[in-house]
């Protein structure tokens, strides 16, 4: 029997564009495990993608997932928008150029790689594991700001 991963994402950005934050809750059987990053200037988007690609990432063997993201961006970009951008040339309906490309290539790449469910979450719905997804990217972008202006 195959093992199911869930893993609960989400991303955060300080005045967006700002500093920005993700943070992942994985959960296997009884196993939790949470992880979490920051980038210098970024967007509520990008972080919401990267925390996707860096849960993804940290996958071993073979395993049926289920991400569960309340980023609409995220979830619905990777059950069909995506196919679209990518025959469209990377980009939108309005044919500018789609954000984060690199990002989506890596969502696409994983995707094909591992058994995904594009799982959508309301945010803020008091749900304990996104919740604390959202506790950790808010985290880590409030973390990154208090050391930028200590270095300032």
């Amino acid at each position: 029997m195959q093992k199911v991963i869930r893993i609960f994402a989400d991303g955060s950005a300080i005045r967006n564009p700002g500093p920005g934050g993700w943070g992942v809750v994985l959960i296997q059987g009884r196993e939790r495990r949470e992880m979490s990053g920051a980038h210098p200037w970024t967007t509520i988007s990008e972080m919401e993608l990267v925390a996707a690609v860096q849960a993804l990432r940290s996958v071993e063997g073979r395993a049926r997932i289920e991400l569960h993201s309340d980023s609409e961006y995220l979830i619905y970009g990777m059950r069909a928008f995506v196919f679209r951008w990518q025959r469209q040339g990377w980009r939108n309906r309005r044919g500018t150029e789609l954000q984060h490309r690199e990002l989506w290539m890596e969502l696409i790449e994983l995707n094909t790689s591992l058994l995904i469910r594009w799982k959508w979450i309301k945010g803020h719905s008091g749900h304990r594991d996104q919740s604390r997804a959202d506790e950790l990217a808010y985290e880590a972008a409030r973390s990154l700001r208090a050391q930028q202006k200590v270095a300032a």
